[in-house]
């Protein structure tokens, strides 16, 4: 059997154990590794195991990874959530669904400090809940704010998915995390457009708040400056070249601890470490897995052969890109994220970039579909995630209520796609 033949039924077996509910970290682990036994013998593919995953998962530039998560643990461990989602209450309580767009505001700012959805959705639902059930708010469109908003942790830097799909196609994470903030912006922007329409429409869905007074304002602006700050630092160090990516991330994260003192004790902090380590050891375990799966891929010359085929169809890259993203949409209903970009981007990579796609364009594209798979059922884990918070609402309501935002979220791919531009535009603007 030649190797293309041999790599096509690894991926077979492999979607064969996901499907059976074997994790993703042991599943690529296991088919990678038989297949490197079948192609090259034991003691080869134990020791090619081994050396991929050491000299992977030992990169410097991985180290972004925990310190942004550590950032955004010791933001929530610090109460800093419950901050920004009152300073955009007191500003925005005023407007037709006034809380429900506030809602979707303070994910936002919970996202610049939280590169990840689930916990975004499951932190900003503990908060923002029982406030918009307090109003009489429809349950519906509560549990929809929350469960998209939640999203936005992946794409509005610091983002996880980002700094993985860096790395697997070894593209500038700081680049990749600077492309995100145009388009996390729109999508910010354009759920809240798109509630101001639905509140304007059917005020019944929930009323605005009356009497915030301007010294409330002002008032509430005192939590969350610090963080501001935080974000603009390691924001702009990296935009200005003075930092690399992990050096941000290591500002970021002193950043926090030092505005997360006053605000919690030792239990507070060794909790943040635990979770950090948790959620790190997680992630790299499903990294090293699918590393050895790559590996094995790359022998048998499998997304070469694939990229070929398709390259040498009649069709327009357009077309293909668009193909490519609706698989992302098929995907996302039953794989999680960091399983989809480290399962998919090695193999599909190499046609993209022979169709002469931009990689970061195409990064932003496939964290943007993901997105939209954590909404979607069966599988829409900011959902599930959802439902622990909410107990009162079913999950067939909570999937309804992520409708709208589902249109949204296809809208705005639909923009990206027609202009890459916005994109592009940060990233290229750096100082060099």
């Amino acid at each position: 059997m030649d190797p293309v033949s041999i790599g096509i039924l690894s991926l077979v077996a492999l979607t064969l154990f996901l499907m059976s509910g074997v994790r993703i970290a042991f599943a690529t682990a296991m088919c990678g590794f038989f297949g490197l036994w079948i192609l090259r013998g034991y003691d080869p593919a134990a020791s090619l195991s081994a050396q991929t995953i050491l000299g992977h998962i030992v990169n410097y530039n991985l180290l972004v990874l925990p310190l942004f998560i550590m950032m955004g643990f010791f933001a929530y461990y610090a109460n800093i959530t419950r901050d920004i989602y009152w300073a955009a209450r007191q500003w925005l309580g005023h407007l037709p669904g006034g809380l429900a767009v506030a809602t979707v505001v303070g994910c936002a700012g919970f996202a610049a400090a939280c590169g990840a959805s689930t916990a975004s959705a499951a932190v900003m639902g503990r908060v923002a809940l029982p406030e918009l059930k307090k109003y009489g708010y429809n349950d519906k469109v509560s549990t929809g704010c929350v469960a998209a908003g939640g999203t936005m942790a992946i794409m509005i830097p610091p983002s996880v998915l980002m700094v993985i799909y860096g790395f697997i196609a070894e593209e500038s994470i700081g680049a990749l995390l600077l492309a995100g903030i145009l388009p996390g912006l729109l999508q910010a922007a354009s759920y809240v457009l798109m509630l101001l329409c639905r509140f304007k429409l059917d005020p019944s869905l929930g009323q605005p708040i009356r009497g915030i007074t301007w010294s409330e304002r002002l008032s509430s602006l005192k939590g969350i400056w610090g963080m501001i700050v935080i974000i603009v630092l390691v924001m702009g160090s990296m935009y200005t070249g003075l930092a690399t990516p992990t050096e941000a991330a290591g500002v970021g994260a002193i950043g926090a601890l030092a505005m997360a003192i006053p605000r919690f004790g030792i239990k507070d902090f060794f909790a943040s470490m635990m979770e950090t380590v948790r959620t790190t050891s997680l992630i790299f375990a499903i990294v090293a897995g699918v590393l050895i799966f790559v590996h094995f891929l790359g022998f048998t010359g499998t997304p070469a052969a694939i990229a070929d085929g398709i390259t040498h169809l009649n069709v327009s890259p357009t077309v293909v890109l668009v193909c490519i993203l609706a698989f992302y949409l098929l995907l996302g209903m039953f794989i999680d994220g960091i399983g989809m970009v480290l399962l998919t981007v090695p193999i599909i990579l190499p046609t993209i970039k022979q169709l002469g796609i931009d990689p970061i364009v195409f990064g932003i594209l496939v964290v943007r579909m993901v997105e939209i798979g954590l909404m979607t059922p069966p599988v829409g884990l900011n959902v599930y995630v959802l439902k622990g918070v909410a107990k009162d609402v079913s999950m067939g309501d909570i999937f309804r209520g992520c409708g709208w935002f589902v249109v949204v979220d296809i809208v705005n791919v639909a923009i990206l796609l027609a202009f890459p531009q916005i994109i592009l535009a940060v990233p290229h603007s750096m100082i060099k």
